[in-house]
């Protein structure tokens, strides 16, 4: 049954791009399953405030997507409620869990009264903000402050992603002779665990290993110069390769050559144990294993697709995952592209969600 469907987001297109791509894949996934679908992206200023309120009032579709937003939720209310009595079927898209928010702000909001008047504003709202929705999407499991009313209506499901045919697919399996190569692609932040990564390496050459390790690091942020001085200290220079923000050709070129994309190793640092990582899935539809850290609702903990570590500040396990590399079969890139086609696509996750709401 084709459905007309909105998305409507608070989205800065410039600063959050993978969060706007994450909107558009959406959009056009939901056309490849024959839907009627629109969005609205509205850059966070004061006054976009009200053309989203006005958004949300006017829309005219069956079934109505939201991506959450602390700040703006609390306003929404009411308009949700309209929305809901006209018949629309609201789905919120709770990005990361609120309880890891509260957790990440303390780090990335330096201003203390502002990031005092945030946390207060989430606490405050709990759940009640979410009571419009008929279905709530979270990626991982949140507090029961923040899922009160709303828990039956709660879908824990995995992220999806578009694949299109025009995406590379890794060069080769990794030849035990040859340096290994690992890509890790980010708007770097101190919960990625790049430094427990970096640390793992420097140990590892410690040891009389016969292979040699490649880290290319993709992406700037907050934590981009502390990992170049990390390297700096720890004399890897010839090991980890910064490059900066790349994109299209560029970047597809060094995930062409990579064997292992290396997903979020610090997640435990925003108080996050479970997660779905979109660079995970990418990594994986690209022909790369990956290495990553916390639960995933799309991978076994024995998986061979993500080869799961500690989520803690040891680098022990990957130490250990790096030596015993050579005695395992990673899988060819064209099973992993498989593997992703199956079970990671935005498609298949917007069916379970739409069914939901009684869209088949």
């Amino acid at each position: 049954m084709s459905a007309r469907i909105e998305y409507i987001a608070f989205v800065d297109q410039q600063k959050t791009p993978g969060v706007a791509k994450k909107v558009i894949n959406t959009v056009k996934s939901a056309e490849n399953l024959g839907h009627d679908v629109s969005s609205k992206l509205f850059a966070p200023s004061f006054s976009s405030v009200f053309g989203f309120i006005k958004a949300v009032f006017t829309t005219q579709c069956d079934v109505l997507f939201i991506r959450f937003s602390s700040l703006l939720f609390p306003f929404l209310f009411f308009p949700l409620l309209f929305a809901r009595l006209k018949g629309v079927k609201i789905v919120v898209d709770v990005p990361t869990p609120r309880k890891s928010v509260l957790v990440e702000l303390k780090t990335s909001e330096t201003n203390v009264f502002v990031r005092i008047v945030k946390q207060s504003i989430s606490i405050l709202s709990s759940s009640w903000v979410l009571w419009p929705a008929n279905v709530v999407v979270q990626y991982a499991q949140d507090l029961s402050w923040y899922l009160w009313g709303v828990q039956r209506r709660t879908v824990i499901i995995g992220n999806g992603i578009n694949i299109p045919d025009s995406l590379a697919i890794a060069n080769s399996r990794w030849d035990k002779g040859t340096p290994l190569n690992l890509i890790a692609v980010a708007q770097l932040a101190q919960w990625h665990g790049y430094d427990r990564l970096i640390h793992a390496i420097h140990q590892f050459k410690q040891s009389s290993e016969n292979y040699d390790i490649k880290l290319t690091i993709v992406g700037e942020g907050d934590a981009y110069a502390p990992l170049q001085s990390l390297v700096s200290e720890l004399n890897l220079q010839d090991n980890v390769t910064f490059t900066g923000f790349l994109s299209g050709a560029d970047l597809d070129a060094h995930f062409y050559n990579a064997h292992i994309g290396i997903a979020s190793l610090g997640l435990y640092r925003i108080g996050l144990h479970e997660a779905s990582v979109l660079k995970t899935r990418e990594y994986v539809a690209r022909g790369l294993s990956v290495i990553g850290a916390a639960d995933d609702p799309d991978f076994a903990h024995d998986s061979q697709v993500r080869l799961m570590v500690s989520n803690s500040d040891s680098i022990e396990d990957i130490v250990v995952l790096l030596k015993d590399l050579p005695n395992s079969m990673l899988l060819a890139p064209q099973e992993l592209r498989d593997y992703a086609e199956k079970n990671l696509t935005m498609e298949s996750k917007l069916k379970v969600i739409l069914a939901h709401v009684d869209i088949k």
